[in-house]
């Protein structure tokens, strides 16, 4: 079930001189549609934006933007979710600029979620997470839908995060020539578009899988060490122990006596 916590929201934000950097970002997306042109710092190159420009920030990345010419006008919003592959959905663009035809309808849904936000007479999680997704599905089809080139690619991503999915609900017997097959491709195009999508090797994320599956079971499971190292794929419990150490900084079981402390 998806889950959205959000961390800050605002519509149409009027500063007139305006500059914020976050070398290190936030632990959080933060979404921000520039209403009116503002200077964006990316990968050291200053950009003068276009009306209507928008960028979706990924946890921990570099953010620098101001005012252009004394006005900044812009929506955003911030938000922790459960769900690492949220943005990739879309077919969105990450830590970059684009542009999309309707602001007035994604200033409504700021609006809303502001107010939602703000209202503390009743629960609105439901809702918000429904606008969320709204947001994002509007983005892609004002971004996407009209490239057939673009189109081509999310197809081709979607799969790749559904096998993703599949991978993190039961990472046990997965290999990186299992993962080509289900996505029928051979393991070398398989593994470069695996890196242009996610960043990382099939392999270095199957291990990452694991072991988040891993502290899934030693927090919510009273399983033995042996049959989590199992559950994992791993005949060698010792191999196990010594990879999740060197990933955590702890052992399996310091991990889970810390956790259930």
């Amino acid at each position: 079930m998806l889950q959205i916590n959000i961390l800050g929201v605002s519509h149409r934000k009027h500063e007139t001189t305006y500059s914020i950097l976050r070398e290190k970002g936030q632990p959080a997306i933060n979404f921000v549609h520039f209403i009116s042109p503002a200077v964006v710092v990316i990968r050291g190159s200053r950009q003068v934006t276009k009306k209507n420009s928008c960028i979706i920030y990924t946890p921990g990345h570099r953010q620098e933007y101001s005012n252009y010419n004394g006005i900044l006008l812009n929506n955003y919003i911030t938000f922790e979710i459960n769900d690492p592959d949220f943005v990739g959905r879309f077919g969105l663009p990450e830590n970059d600029l684009f542009t999309v035809s309707d602001g007035e309808t994604i200033t409504h849904i700021m609006e809303w979620l502001a107010w939602a936000v703000a209202d503390k007479t009743e629960p609105h999680g439901e809702d918000i997470v429904m606008q969320v997704v709204a947001l994002f599905e509007m983005l892609s089809k004002l971004h996407v839908n009209n490239n057939p080139s673009l189109r081509r690619l999310l197809e081709t991503k979607q799969r790749f995060i559904s096998l993703r999915d599949e991978m993190r609900s039961k990472p046990k017997d997965w290999t990186v020539e299992k993962m080509a097959k289900q996505v029928w491709l051979t393991r070398s195009r398989f593994t470069v578009l695996y890196n242009d999508f996610f960043g990382l090797s099939p392999n270095a994320d199957l291990i990452r899988i694991k072991v988040a599956y891993a502290k899934k079971l030693l927090t919510d499971t009273d399983a033995s060490i042996l049959d989590i190292s199992k559950e994992c794929g791993y005949s060698s419990v010792e191999y196990f122990i010594r990879l999740f150490s060197e990933r955590t900084g702890k052992s399996p079981l310091q991990y889970r006596k810390a956790v259930k402390r």
